[in-house]
């Protein structure tokens, strides 16, 4: 009996630490957030997905009649609120990326090889496969009640997944 009061006192006193390391205070322009170390990890993950999709978007020909440039500047604008909630007013400068859909769809067979086309059309499934991943990461970062950046990032981050299969379509015989 002694010594169930000090095991007793020692399962309450982990149980608070347990539960004061379950949220973690970020400062952003002053004012105290709560959030968990899921969101956390969330908005990093959201974060590489986002920087993976504009990497294999970008990596894609350029035959895509401007939708891919408008996914690549959507999960760019994304990003740019991302990063902004990780880093708050310390956020990295990110520059936009400079891509241009210069070869019309409807003129891709005569300058590029089938080969070629389909591992564009390979690139930007795998640019879109980081976008929906994203997406997923994006519901968990957000919870339950997104605020007004939230909704904008899911804005733009939709908007950055409709031009990419808009994108996919334009060549969808090719695989």
């Amino acid at each position: 009996m002694k010594q169930l009061r000090p095991f007793l006192a020692l399962l309450i006193a982990a149980s608070l630490a347990a539960m004061t390391q379950a949220q973690t205070i970020i400062v952003r322009g002053g004012h105290r957030h709560q959030t968990s170390p899921v969101v956390g990890q969330a908005l990093s993950a959201l974060q590489q997905d986002l920087i993976l999709a504009i990497s294999d978007m970008k990596a894609a020909l350029p035959i895509y009649d401007g939708n891919r440039v408008r996914s690549i500047h959507a999960a760019h604008q994304t990003l740019l609120i991302v990063d902004r909630a990780i880093s708050g007013a310390k956020a990295p400068a990110r520059q936009r990326p400079d891509v241009n859909d210069k070869v019309g769809s409807a003129h891709a067979k005569e300058k590029y090889s089938v080969q070629q086309l389909f591992t564009s059309q390979t690139t930007m499934r795998q640019g879109l496969k980081a976008l929906q991943q994203a997406w997923k990461d994006m519901q968990v970062a957000e919870g339950s009640t997104p605020n007004k950046q939230g909704l904008k990032a899911s804005a733009d981050l939709q908007k950055a997944i409709t031009e990419a299969n808009t994108a996919i379509g334009l060549h969808a015989n090719l695989g």
